[in-house]
């Protein structure tokens, strides 16, 4: 009678057998070695930021955040980033990556829906998820070091180091680097085809591989679980000087309210800067639905005039938290100074503004009409007084590949 069992006994068997063989890259075997994948609360409270400090861990701010910048940024530092990974922010990584291709000049014919860091979506990264971006650390248990084992950051970084390329010559042809190319973005279920079929694509990318000392501090700092610290809190000094140029941006005159708009419309994308405060602190003006003195919360617009919606907004100053580039790095310095030279070109003046413009889009997407009550001179003064930071608002910007995203621009455009 055994004997008649056995085989039935062998076939219950070998799925066991065979998942107990089987490596932890085997993506079959995921969510039975490590659980669900679930977001992950990375960022710790000052209180234990600070006892992880104490333990010995890896500080993200002073030893992860300077390897991200030196070695991964100059690639993952644009809205249009390889696999839109941007290693400027820990937000950046914990949102992952994505396969969506944000320009495809010969195929797609109609705009997408955006996808800004910060903008896009508010909670990080549940809402991305949805989005169809992927992470690239650990969100499943750290059963079996998974922090390691399912990350794929750690797991591209390991590439390199089992597969260095040549430390001089010319790079093989296997390396793409076309405008063209066709962008290899595996997930962590992918990564063993991936890594067999481009074993010299570890990262950084055609790049120097990192030191020993770099390549240690981000795999610790991976298996430890990739904490990072809570925002620093602004100075008092800094937010008295938000608060009064919130209150200047918000005034409720239809003079001052479009004024506030004209301003708006050409400073959004610009990084702010107050004079004297600590130097490399820049924010954002943006619109939140949310008034001064309380969290923003900033209207995802695609475009600075479209319309912010029926329900009342608000004129906000948000600090930059992700890491300056010089790319999209164009300043526009606010002091009071500033202001009174506001005031001078636009609150100063006689002039009457009968009826705020509406934000339909063929009215809204043209200056002339929309800004028609303001005084000539005084927007092209407000023109030339940074011709610099306007020329830049040209020149510059947060894609990586501006020659696929804007037309190119004659150098008379300015005249």
């Amino acid at each position: 009678m055994p004997g008649k069992f056995l085989p039935l006994l062998l076939i219950l068997l070998a799925p066991l057998l065979i998942s107990g063989c089987s490596t932890p890259t085997d993506h079959r075997n995921f969510a039975a070695l490590y659980g669900p994948s679930l977001p992950t609360q990375r960022q710790l409270s000052e209180a234990q930021y600070q006892r992880a400090l104490k333990r010995g861990e890896v500080s993200y701010s002073e030893a992860v955040k300077p390897i991200l910048d030196s070695r991964c940024v100059v690639c993952h530092g644009c809205y249009d980033a390889p696999c839109q990974l941007k290693l400027t922010s820990a937000e950046g990584l914990d949102r992952g990556a994505t396969k969506q291709i944000i320009y495809e000049p010969y195929l797609r014919k109609k705009a997408i829906p955006p996808t800004r860091l910060f903008i896009d979506a508010q909670t990080t990264p549940r809402q991305w998820r949805k989005k169809e971006f992927y992470p690239v650390l650990n969100e499943r248990s750290n059963l079996n070091n998974g922090n390691l084992n399912n990350s794929l950051l750690a797991l591209l970084l390991n590439l390199k180091r089992d597969y260095p390329q040549p430390e001089s010559g010319k790079l093989p042809d296997t390396f793409k680097f076309g405008l063209d190319r066709e962008l290899e973005c595996p997930t962590m279920d992918e990564f063993e085809k991936y890594s067999q079929a481009h074993p010299e694509w570890g990262m950084p990318y055609a790049m120097p591989g990192l030191s020993d000392r770099e390549h240690t501090i981000l795999t610790r700092w991976l298996e430890q679980g990739a904490k990072v610290p809570p925002e620093k809190p602004l100075s008092e000094e800094v937010r008295q000087t938000i608060k009064q140029w919130e209150t200047f941006f918000n005034g409720e005159s239809l003079k001052q309210r479009l004024v506030s708009r004209y301003i708006y419309e050409h400073l959004f994308i610009g990084h702010l800067y107050f004079s004297g405060a600590p130097v490399g602190e820049f924010y954002h003006l943006v619109r939140s639905t949310t008034p001064p003195g309380q969290p923003i919360n900033e209207i995802a617009t695609l475009r600075p005039y479209d319309d912010p919606g029926s329900a009342p907004f608000y004129y906000r100053i948000r600090p930059i938290t992700s890491t300056i580039v010089d790319k999209n790095h164009f300043v526009y310095p606010l002091s009071l100074a500033r202001m009174a030279r506001f005031r001078e070109l636009f609150i100063a003046p006689d002039y009457a503004v009968d009826e705020f413009p509406s934000y339909e889009t063929n009215l809204a997407s043209n200056p002339f009409k929309t800004y028609a009550a303001l005084p000539v001179k005084s927007r092209y003064q407000f023109l030339l007084d940074d011709a610099e930071y306007f020329i830049s608002g040209f020149i510059k910007g947060p894609v990586c590949r501006g020659q696929i995203a804007l037309s190119v621009i004659r150098d008379r455009f300015w005249v």
